[in-house]
């Protein structure tokens, strides 16, 4: 079993205070895009952030106990909400052109025995712990005992595997011009 625990709780002071998850791209929402991209993929969909309307069926919505915390926290609260899963992608709202496929490569990744977790690689190469394919059980050990403002890469254990998902499966939108450029990018060919 699969879960998705998608993260959408951030101020986004970047972008003006805006909340991400319903900036529209092409006339769908981010959190709606990001949904969408793990529905294929997961047995359960889980949102950590304030309740939001969406189009994907049999989402559930929780917060962390102390908001503003971080991610850590915030993965932690929807791990608490995961039932039987074995694996779990998790995956930041900003996400705008995650497809299906990105979500499957970072699951495949995870067939391999000795590996634990899987992460797409950022612009400068290193592991996103946001964009990442874990075993649930090894996520649980790696969260045991953190608390508000423990860095992401806390989440990674030390066999983590790094694809390069390219600019589509990782994008993500922190400031205007990431949101250009994703609006850009979505627009039909001429």
């Amino acid at each position: 079993m699969r879960a998705a625990l998608v993260l959408a709780g951030g101020r986004a002071r970047r972008l003006g205070g805006i909340d991400k998850a319903l900036i529209e791209i092409r006339g769908v929402t981010m959190l709606d895009r990001v949904l969408g991209a793990a529905v294929p993929n997961c047995d359960q969909l889980v949102v950590i952030g304030p309740v939001r309307e969406t189009t994907v069926p049999g989402v559930r919505f929780t917060i962390e106990p102390d908001p503003g915390g971080g991610p850590v926290p915030a993965v932690a609260a929807g791990l608490d909400r995961v039932s039987g899963a074995e694996q779990v992608v998790v995956l930041a709202v900003d996400l705008p052109l995650l497809g299906d496929e990105h979500v499957r490569t970072l699951f495949v990744g995870l067939e391999d025995e000795g590996v634990v977790a899987v992460a797409a690689a950022d612009q400068r190469g290193r592991a996103n712990p946001l964009l990442a394919a874990y075993r649930a059980d090894a996520l649980r050990v790696a969260l045991d005992g953190a608390g508000p403002g423990e860095p992401a890469a806390r989440m990674l254990p030390l066999a983590t595997v790094v694809l390069n998902l390219g600019e589509a499966g990782t994008l993500n939108v922190n400031e205007p011009s990431d949101l250009e450029r994703a609006r850009r990018l979505t627009r039909p060919a001429p």
